[in-house]
């Protein structure tokens, strides 16, 4: 994945990532209010020796307490101190479960010791600062040396009593929803990530370019629901979905510059991706470019040309092959003039031995021979061999993807059945992308005139003018000489 893989994903992604930061922070949120309040209370004791009859004297003194403050400040939370304390407060714990609650420390280069006491109760935490104080007054005055008067020569001073805290300083509601949030968000951008690697369907075209060096010839929309892409294409001659396939049309002219590609056989992998409506689009494109398109619907098993175009399906392709009719009996037009449809027929209990036959190979040659091109709809690659042998009748193979649906491992293998059979694929179409269709520049001029049905509009823009003078001079019985072929 590079850098802008990593921005689609968080882009693809972001409500799954919004989402676990919002269940982040409300559960932070929640546990705060479940965490009974800390309150802290603060008092601070002056440490000094007994005054000096010198300067030098006086300068011993407080070196000397310098060095024993820190000790002092660890003497806070000693047994010696803390003992005292819970007696005289009457407190129902031990002297380990109070010296977690008490704190000392010295500051560096003074002689101010700072106690601080935490308690659920602010006023046991103010009683329990400044008997922590009082205590460690006491025991240092009966540690301390004495002087010449049998005094102390250490005391502590109280310079700023305990005071009753007004706010709890824990739990910080607003940190903790914060933190929530941001381990949210980092666990569901982890989350993004890793269900960007591990789930393999094709996302993007970019995906099929990483995947293998076969060309993605055309990245076919998602029509409307309940709609075909034909249908799409009759509603809407200028759309998305319509000139997805004008591209898939034109770029088959780029596939191969040295030879003309005049037939080709339409596959996927898998059932459900979308291979009939791509072979129906493209033979439908075909007719803006060539005289005559011809369309055999050879998936017989479960074939579906002629439901999608309405035209009777029992006679067909099986009944050419079987002897039963010729090929120009069985064929049927559809949609326009120049496009015929050969339906599949009664499914036969062999399909690859009628496909694989001599008679198969016969038929071919003769569509290729009486039509400008032949889009042969077949069964997918992965679950049966057909589309092996009609490739090898053909120019080369199509095989087409499903946005969404078909996973990498999927369109993968498919390519490498047909090159283990020295079956040529001339490239792959992305079909069922989701697009913006409301993008302007196929706004401009979508819909026909006033007045015309845009079944007639598509007709309008879509057929090429028949030449009447090359119609009347060619021989009966004989198609007119073919345009420029498809290169």
């Amino acid at each position: 994945m590079d850098l802008g893989d990593y921005i689609a994903t968080l882009r693809k992604q972001w409500i799954l990532i919004v989402g676990l930061a919002v269940i982040g922070a409300i559960g932070a949120f929640a546990y705060a209010q479940t965490v009974a309040p800390q309150y802290r209370s603060n008092t601070s004791v002056f440490v000094a020796t007994a005054s000096g009859n010198s300067t030098s004297e006086l300068v011993q003194g407080s070196t000397y307490v310098q060095n024993l403050v820190q000790s002092y400040a660890i003497l806070a939370s000693s047994p010696i101190v803390l003992q005292p304390v819970i007696t005289k407060l009457g407190l129902d714990m031990s002297v380990q479960e109070l010296a977690r609650t008490v704190t000392a420390d010295a500051p560096i280069n003074t002689v101010i010791i700072e106690i601080a006491a935490v308690s659920n109760d602010p006023k046991q935490a103010q009683s329990i600062a400044g008997a922590v104080a009082e205590s460690l007054r006491s025991a240092v005055a009966d540690i301390s040396p004495k002087n010449t008067e049998d005094q102390p020569a250490v005391t502590l001073t109280v310079i700023a009593p305990a005071k009753l805290p007004a706010f709890a300083f824990a739990p910080d509601t607003k940190l903790l929803t914060a933190g929530g949030a941001l381990g949210g968000l980092l666990l569901g951008i982890v989350c993004a990530f890793g269900k960007e690697l591990l789930d393999t369907r094709l996302r993007s075209s970019r995906e099929v370019q990483h995947l293998t060096e076969t060309p993605v010839l055309s990245t076919v929309g998602r029509p409307r629901k309940g709609e075909l892409a034909t249908q799409a294409m009759m509603r809407n001659p200028n759309g998305i979905i319509s000139e997805a396939f004008r591209g898939l049309a034109t770029n088959l002219a780029f596939a191969d510059v040295d030879e003309t590609i005049s037939s080709v056989v339409v596959t996927s992998a898998l059932p459900g991706e979308g291979k009939s409506t791509v072979a129906l689009g493209l033979a439908l494109s075909m007719t803006e470019r060539v005289p005559r398109v011809l369309l055999i619907d050879a998936d017989l098993r479960r074939p579906s040309i002629a439901e999608y175009t309405q035209i009777e399906g029992e006679v067909g392709l099986t009944s050419v092959l079987l002897g039963d009719i010729t090929l120009e009996e069985a064929v049927q037009s559809w949609g326009r003039a120049n496009l015929d449809v050969l339906a599949a027929g009664t499914v036969p209990p062999n399909p690859s031995q009628l496909l694989a036959s001599d008679s198969m190979l016969r038929l071919v040659e003769l569509a290729k021979s009486e039509y400008d091109f032949v889009v042969i709809d077949t069964a997918p690659a992965i679950p049966v061999t057909d589309p092996l042998w009609l490739t090898h009748m053909t120019d080369g193979a199509i095989v087409v993807a499903r946005y969404k649906r078909t996973r990498r491992q999927q369109l993968q293998r498919a390519l490498e059945t047909l090159e283990s059979a020295n079956a040529r694929t001339v490239g792959i179409v992305l079909n069922g992308v989701k697009q913006d269709e409301s993008s302007s520049y196929y706004r401009y001029d979508n819909h026909p005139a006033p007045g015309i049905h845009p079944a007639e509009e598509f007709e309008r823009r879509a057929v090429p003018p028949v030449d009447t003078d090359a119609k009347a001079a060619a021989p009966a019985g004989k198609k007119p000489s073919k345009s420029v072929p498809v290169r």
